[in-house]
């Protein structure tokens, strides 16, 4: 009777993962179970700060508690497309990273912050330097670089 309830567990358990894979496979996001909301970037001397918001799909939640966090942080990373990046920070709705991708400019304080391509489309994106706020809406990529102080 125990091996019997057990091969029906191991049956749905099989069929679950099975259906989120297949829905996967039918969404067209590239970030799959990740959806991004808000990317908000700080840009400080020599690096910036990144915090991210976004939700999991709850099909992975329970495989995220069950079996770790490290596709979520490889999945993350990769979505915002920063190559010279850490995590900080992260939570099920946030994440906070450091990007060491900014470059000095003429060694007299200035610095530059590259153009940048992300993975996705991200619908709100707040630019914060010493001199100034952007928001920007549904963007993919930073097409110029940002000069600051």
């Amino acid at each position: 009777m125990r091996m019997i309830r057990n091969r029906w567990a191991f049956l749905l358990i099989f069929f679950i993962l099975t259906g989120a894979s297949h829905t996967l496979a039918d969404e067209p996001e590239a970030h799959g179970y990740i959806n991004i909301h808000n990317v908000t970037i700080l840009l400080k001397p020599g690096y910036a700060d990144v915090h991210v918001t976004y939700t999991i799909d709850e099909a992975f939640r329970l495989l995220i508690l069950m079996f770790g966090e490290n596709d979520v942080k490889t999945k993350l990373i990769s979505t915002l497309n920063f190559s010279n990046a850490t995590l900080e920070k992260m939570d099920f709705d946030s994440a906070d990273l450091k990007v060491y991708e900014t470059k000095t400019v003429y060694g007299d304080g200035l610095y530059w912050f590259p153009a940048h391509e992300f993975g996705t489309t991200i619908p709100n994106l707040t630019i914060i330097s010493n001199q100034s706020t952007q928001h920007l809406r549904n963007i993919s990529k930073i097409p110029n670089g940002i000069v600051y102080y």
